[in-house]
């Protein structure tokens, strides 16, 4: 049981967020001299506001987040508690020390957010499939219902139906991405991937890369940030990752996985997950789980773009959630026709298609029999 503490940190200003860090501190850390904190800001977040506390060295710093404005109208925080307390148990992440009236107090997590730069390195996503595969494996509850669209419909519902703001409202609009479109869009995107019937496990479902510690020391990757964490399309977790390679400040989608990086990828991933040595994954089970991330990318960008909009109601952190919602929006109709033409090889498969050519497994329904099965196969999942 995580005791909440009665105390509201003013995560607006720097001298009150001090302050009210140093209450919390006083009944999580009862040792430490109060007038001799440090803190150290940390500003990579879009959602709330992170700041860490220490007394003697930094290595012993302790987290206070103070929950974004209005952000309990669309994330279940005492869920989260639940889930960030299942997820220390299963040691995939760190511990709470208590909960307090809008924020989070819990441990530090030794290393660094990765960067683009990082995430490429052979080492570190290694590690990073080590760390999905067991995350996925992680059971938190009995409810294996998938959050992806009654979590949209929470979010679109929530959204107004035009923004007060009138400049605001013609960019979304002149956008196509107006509370009925996006339902529609939704809608749309539902009918098209329940049907597969995707695995559906515990994912983290925001693996930007600020949310992936690496620590060099240990070379191992761990996961912070369990706000939007549950049950999910198990596709859907890779596939949000590999969107994320493209940053957000400015998303550049062309700095996403390569088919053969996701391949690779892939393979480590489901020998982890499976158990089995990575020569064991046939180049069959890699692609057809290729031809699902590749499905499940356009949910990503479907699902934070609606988030953007959300947020720009009501978030009073200094980004342009309408600008990143209408990137996002815009990359899921450039990339929707070529995804919903994808068609999918079943998982099993018999032995002789097993040993062919890993990019005849996943193409296009308008491809000739004829067509070069390779480079259609690249130009479908290329960002």
């Amino acid at each position: 049981m995580v005791v909440t503490l009665a105390v509201v940190v003013d995560g607006a200003t720097e001298g009150g967020l001090e302050a009210g860090a140093r209450q919390v501190l006083a009944h999580v850390r009862p040792h430490w001299l109060l007038h001799t904190l440090h803190f150290k800001r940390y500003t990579s977040g879009v959602t709330n506001t992170l700041v860490g506390v220490w007394c003697h060295a930094e290595a012993e710093q302790v987290l206070v987040r103070v929950y974004g404005n209005n952000t309990h109208l669309f994330i279940d925080r005492q869920q989260e508690i639940h889930t960030m307390q299942v997820v220390q148990e299963a040691g995939c992440g760190p511990k709470v020390f208590a909960a307090f009236t809008n924020g989070l107090c819990y441990a530090f997590t030794p290393g660094e957010p990765l960067t683009f730069r990082d995430v490429t390195r052979e080492a570190v996503w290694r590690a990073v499939t080590l760390r999905a595969a067991s995350f996925h494996k992680i059971q938190i509850d009995d409810k294996q219902e998938a959050m992806l669209f009654p979590k949209l419909r929470q979010f679109l519902a929530l959204l107004p139906d035009s923004f007060t703001d009138a400049k605001t409202q013609t960019r979304v609009e002149e956008s196509g991405c107006t509370k009925q479109q996006l339902l529609q869009l939704t809608e749309e995107l539902e009918t098209h991937l329940v049907p597969l019937a995707c695995p559906v496990v515990f994912c983290h479902n925001d693996l930007v890369m600020r949310n992936i510690i690496w620590d060099e020391h240990t070379a191992a990757a761990t996961f912070i940030d369990y706000e939007y964490a549950g049950p999910n399309y198990q596709p859907f977790d890779i596939a949000n990752h590999f969107n994320e390679y493209s940053g957000m400040e400015k998303p550049d989608f062309s700095l996403c996985p390569s088919p053969e990086t996701q391949r690779t990828w892939l393979r480590s991933y489901l020998a982890e997950y499976s158990g089995v040595p990575a020569e064991q994954v046939s180049p069959h089970q890699v692609e057809v789980w290729r031809g699902w991330v590749t499905k499940f990318t356009l949910a990503s960008h479907l699902f934070w773009s609606v988030w953007a909009f959300l947020q720009a109601c009501h978030s009073s952190i200094d980004f342009d959630y309408i600008e990143y919602g209408i990137v996002r929006l815009a990359e899921y109709n450039s990339r929707k026709k070529e995804v919903f033409d994808l068609v999918l090889l079943p998982l099993t498969t018999s032995s002789s298609s097993t040993s062919s050519s890993t990019s005849t497994l996943v193409s296009s329904s308008t491809s000739s029999s004829t067509t070069d099965s390779s480079s259609t196969n690249t130009h479908l999942v290329e960002k």
